[in-house]
């Protein structure tokens, strides 16, 4: 037989406690089958080898997480089609500075209740990037940097800007030099503002993300010989309205109307939702849409890890034990119970005498009452229930796991 010892049964206090915990991480993982599953494959310890098996399952059916990455999916509840765009909110030395100005290309339209998976995909990889050109950094002008790297935390880059004449773009190289702790910093040369302005030549310089769907950041007017310390925050605005890929916005305009999303405080293995509602509110919630969650991990639903997070949950109620099914017998057809319900009935026989008293089984996730107390390896159940008898039957199988539970 293979059972799970009774609780109040002699069981180590210590072993009892950790029981608890494994079944307690188990109802976890049933409500964010995602999330919890991963949680629960990292943090749980085995305090038996029927635990150690499980959580070995659970591994295999992936305990991984993208740790370099954030998934902002976005949905749309209005009438009509929104496009949507994604910002990033500047640094702590910039937020006061009017000169500093919104600059993004990436967005993304999205039909009213769309059933396809709409999102922004953005890496924490943070760009810098210098440039020049005939216009002059302020609102609505668009502005793409001549020269773009990736820049590291406590790196240091330098933005070489030419002087007038002619009309000639900087260079930008990673100095050596190292910034403090948890900032990037930004370095421009002694160039001659006054004179290259003069002669309509216009510095830029810009430090954000390069996403997929394209540039979130900021971009300003250098000084000559100017050092940013700059430390990076992953702050996000995810916003609706008439702005143009690279033209320079507001702050307070993006701001003001748009639903701000922090990392790593917003998100579930991050991922999380941002939600344009029927009256134009904004909301945020962690993970993916619930529907897109299910959809992802149907496998995990139907797999035997699921089906026995389930009968853990279950069996936590009471006296339990496992047996293997031998053979079922089904009494007359399936009756209909009330609108959408199914009342099946049969007697089955396991593969070990049962040797307590149980009120109900676990099988494939699915709880059947059983009708009277089990006499030796024959168990009496019924079902009432909204799964159909064609797929309540096909769980019956020769050798099928069963998880026998009773109240305390």
């Amino acid at each position: 037989m293979e059972g799970i010892v009774a609780p109040g049964t002699g069981v180590d206090p210590k072993e009892r406690q950790g029981r608890r915990g494994a079944i307690s991480n188990a109802r976890d993982a049933l409500r964010f089958p995602e999330a919890s599953r991963k949680g629960f494959v990292k943090n749980s310890k085995p305090r038996n080898q029927k635990q150690a098996t499980l959580i070995a399952r659970l591994a295999s059916s992936g305990g991984t997480t993208m740790t370099d990455t954030y998934t902002i999916y976005l949905v749309n509840k209005s009438a009509d089609s929104q496009l949507f765009w994604c910002f990033l909110a500047p640094p702590q030395e910039l937020i006061n500075d009017p000169k500093v100005y919104a600059n993004s290309s990436a967005n993304l339209e999205v039909v009213p209740n769309s059933p396809a998976s709409n999102y922004f995909e953005v890496p924490v990889q943070y760009v810098v990037g210098a440039g020049a050109s005939t216009h002059a950094v302020g609102l609505n002008v668009v502005v793409v940097s001549n020269v773009t790297n990736d820049a590291s935390l406590q790196d240091t880059w330098q933005a070489n800007y030419a002087n007038w004449p002619p009309n000639e773009g900087p260079t930008m190289a990673n100095s050596g030099v190292q910034a403090p702790a948890n900032t990037i910093a930004l370095v421009s040369n002694p160039y001659d503002k006054v004179k290259n302005e003069n002669n309509g030549w216009f510095a830029n310089q810009s430090f954000g993300i390069q996403t997929e769907a394209g540039f979130v950041g900021m971009t300003w007017d250098p000084e000559p010989n100017q050092t940013r310390t700059l430390t990076p925050k992953l702050t996000f605005y995810v916003a609706t309205g008439d702005y143009s890929a690279n033209s320079l916005a507001s702050w307070n305009d993006v701001s003001n109307d748009a639903q701000p999303v922090n990392a790593p405080g917003d998100f579930l293995y991050n991922k999380c939702t941002v939600t344009y509602g029927e009256d134009g509110e904004w909301s945020v919630a962690p993970g993916e849409p619930p529907t897109l969650a299910l959809t992802e991990d149907l496998d995990w639903f139907l797999s035997e890890a699921h089906n026995e997070l389930v009968a853990l949950a279950y069996l936590s109620k009471g006296t339990t034990d496992t047996d293997r099914l031998e053979s079922v017998r089904w009494d007359s057809s399936p009756l209909a119970a009330e609108k959408g319900e199914i009342f099946l009935a049969g007697t089955l026989t396991v593969q070990t005498a049962l040797t307590a008293t149980f009120s109900y089984f676990v099988l494939a996730g699915i709880k059947f009452r059983i009708k009277r107390q089990p006499s030796g390896t024959t168990v009496e159940f019924d079902y009432d229930g909204s799964k159909g008898a064609t797929h309540i039957k096909s769980l019956f199988k020769w050798g099928a796991k069963l998880f026998f539970g009773g109240p305390k």
